[in-house]
């Protein structure tokens, strides 16, 4: 039983190209080998010590050296930051020179959320001989994100991100002797200010960032260019088949990475680079956001006790699995998959993924070419179209449908989870189609996608999808979001733009979720063209991403026939509430 723990602070730990980066280590006061847990974070080390999956001092008093390292080039470390370059190559430089530390029995695990969690893909793949296993949190499957998959730009997240970021930049410049005055009153502009960034015509010559040392990087940030490193579909994912170590992967419905964190616990499962990787991989998922877990309320719902109290859970969870795998303790079981069923709001454990007693049902959308807003008469049925009138709206990139809720990062001005979503919905621009009052509770749980049939009068724009919980005075509370970019309708690295006026099928991705439509609750599907900021809005003009100072109105026309019968399919699992 550890009884006191020491801290040290900006210790120096050496890559392989002499650059020094700087690490505080926590761990058990008492001269033994332990195993260690090492946290890389560009977000200053100090505070990242704390996590509500878990922090410093829990993992210390559990018996583990807890080392938090700030990234090349950020806070205390060394070196110029490049993001996402070179974290593979000093992760493994950590973690061996970690193991090798005589307080150190030789097993390191990692963990972290967001951008630290990437950087343990990244050393996982590089495979450093003493690590043992990876929890990596609220992080795409990929070296890209789930959304920009799917062909739009993440703005919201990039600029607020670049914001945050570039204060420490400044910080390293001025310590360099140069004149960051001008510099850092735009900076302070732009993260008070974020929204004159976010409407800002032509975005690519936004003046915030405009000044030696801040321009490159921003502009390589909000560049829609791929990694050097995509060269085919499969290089949109990591290549799972390098990872060698168990992963626990944590996430939230509410997260923009909900469908990325499916997709890592399934491709390590199927494509793992051993079978002890591929045999134990679990996954964590509750009704939470990007940031933190603690409370029991996201956006406008409290899912009650259970959110709240598991949540102090979440730590002992991460203490169980690195015992597991870092010390060789069983402890107590694991759960291949541990999930929070909302609307029940409970708890429940699955050994795969997707449940297997899933019976996919097809909602079809249909109306009577009205579906206009909420006042509409879109309908959304089980029933298979005929005859049906196409619905027809006006996107115009001037005014968007803006952001209420949803999956966004918490760095900006968006507020994550289920908000009302009326205000929208009174729009014309804005497709509604909705169930009948439900007789029976309705269990989806699982990946969710749209199939939308659809013509555009531009050679490029994008289409938005919602699943919606509609209750029984009205309220409107977004479950699920996803969209695409039109001219990459068959895939990023294959770029199409549109014939107008031709008929195209678009799949939308909605991630994943888990939900219990209500007695006397109504299921909705909302179909328009924009989410702004939370995505670049689509000019229509088909020119590269940042170019236009104007766009141009698009007629988009949705159609819902025998031919055309656009659709989304629910993974509806059978009823099985009785015991509550």
């Amino acid at each position: 039983m550890v009884n006191s723990i020491r801290a040290d602070r900006n210790i120096p730990i050496k890559m392989r190209d002499g650059v020094i980066l700087r690490a505080d280590i926590y761990r058990p006061d008492d001269n033994e080998k332990h195993p260690a847990i090492v946290v890389r974070t560009p977000y200053d080390k100090i505070l990242s010590e704390h996590s509500d999956y878990l922090s410093s001092l829990h993992a210390a008093f559990a018996g583990y050296a807890f080392v938090v390292q700030d990234l090349r080039g950020r806070f205390a470390s060394e070196g110029e930051f490049k993001p996402m370059s070179s974290e593979g190559p000093d992760g493994y430089d950590t973690i061996e020179t970690v193991a090798a530390e005589p307080w150190c029995d030789g097993n390191v695990g990692m963990v972290g959320s967001s951008y630290l969690g990437r950087n343990q893909w990244q050393a996982a793949i590089e495979n450093p001989p003493h690590l043992k296993a990876i929890a990596p949190s609220v992080i795409s499957a990929g070296p890209i994100s789930d959304t920009r998959r799917t062909g739009v730009m993440d703005l919201e997240q990039s600029i607020s991100w670049f914001a945050a970021m570039a204060v420490d930049m400044l910080t390293k410049l001025k310590k360099e002797g140069k004149d960051v005055t001008e510099a850092a009153k735009m900076v302070e502009r732009a993260r008070f200010n974020l929204n004159d960034i976010y409407n800002y015509l032509p975005l690519k010559e936004v003046p915030h960032f405009n000044f030696e040392g801040l321009s490159e990087g921003f502009m390589a940030r909000m560049s829609n260019d791929l990694p050097p490193t995509v060269k085919t579909e499969k290089d949109l994912l990591w290549p799972f088949e390098k990872v060698q170590v168990p992963c626990f992967h944590n996430g939230g419905w509410y997260d923009l990475f909900a469908g990325g964190l499916f997709t890592a616990f399934e491709g390590m499962r199927e494509r793992g680079g051993t079978d002890l990787a591929r045999k134990n991989q679990f996954v964590l998922c509750g009704p939470w956001s990007h940031g933190s877990i603690l409370p029991a309320y996201v956006g406008a719902i409290n899912f009650g006790p259970a959110a709240n109290s598991f949540a102090t859970f979440t730590m002992d969870r991460h203490i169980t699995f690195f015992d597991r795998y870092l010390r060789g303790i069983e402890g107590r079981p694991m759960p291949a998959v541990r999930y929070f069923v909302m609307g029940k709001n409970r708890w429940k454990n699955a050994d795969t993924w997707p449940l297997p007693e899933t019976q996919w049902q097809r909602y079809y959308l249909h109306s009577k070419g009205r579906a206009n807003s909420l006042n509409g008469d879109g309908l959304l049925s089980t029933k298979a179209p005929q005859t049906e009138q196409p619905d027809v709206y006006i996107y115009d990139p001037r005014f968007p449908v803006p952001t209420i809720g949803g999956r966004n990062l918490l760095a900006g001005t968006l507020v994550s989870g289920p908000f009302d979503q009326r205000a929208n919905e009174q729009r014309n621009d804005v497709l509604c189609f909705t169930t009948p009052e439900l007789t029976e509770e309705l269990e989806v749980t699982g990946p969710l996608k749209l199939h939308l049939y659809a013509s555009t009068s531009v050679r490029d724009t994008d289409f938005m999808a919602k699943l919606i919980d509609v209750y029984p005075d009205g309220t409107a509370y977004n479950v699920a979001e996803g969209c695409i970019r039109a001219r990459f309708r068959k895939g990023l690295l294959h770029e199409e733009f549109i014939v107008p006026g031709a008929v195209n099928e678009y799949i939308i991705d909605l991630a994943q979720t888990s939900i219990v439509f209500g007695i006397g609750h109504r299921i909705r599907v909302d179909i328009t063209s924009s989410n702004f900021p939370r995505i670049d809005r689509n000019m229509n003009t088909g020119n590269p991403f940042g170019e236009d100072a104007a766009g141009i109105p698009a007629v988009q026309t949705i159609f819902h026939e025998k031919d055309y019968a656009s659709y989304i399919d629910l993974p509806v699992i059978p009823s099985r509430w009785q015991i509550w």
